[in-house]
């Protein structure tokens, strides 16, 4: 009984390892620079409703111009961040070990 749940700690060290290895991978390769002045969002709900309207999230990107909200702020600097996932006009990036979100048209090319 006990050798079988040695082997299955074994194994399962052995999977979590190389899942490790394989997203730090995948990480390395999908960094994307930030425009200056990006809309960013620390709310994902937040940012999927903006993302459906081009005329709210304009608007509520003004409001942030003037003064960062509960939710959304403006990311002055360019900054280059880790993409982690991509949801047609918003996206999911890590940025100074937090999770944000931001909208397509603030992504460029990671040069």
């Amino acid at each position: 009984m006990m050798s079988c749940f040695v082997k299955f700690c074994l194994a399962a060290t052995l999977l979590l390892g190389s899942t490790t290895l394989l997203a730090e991978t995948a990480n390395s390769e999908s960094l994307v620079q930030l425009e200056q002045a990006s809309h960013v969002c620390n709310d994902e709900h937040e940012a999927k409703r903006l993302a459906a309207n081009d005329h709210l999230r304009e608007m509520a990107k003004a409001l942030v111009e003037f003064k960062a909200t509960k939710y959304c702020f403006i990311l002055q600097p360019s900054v280059l961040v880790r993409l982690l996932e991509h949801h047609g006009s918003y996206v999911k990036f890590s940025h100074d070990n937090k999770v944000l979100y931001t909208f397509s048209e603030h992504l460029q090319s990671a040069n």
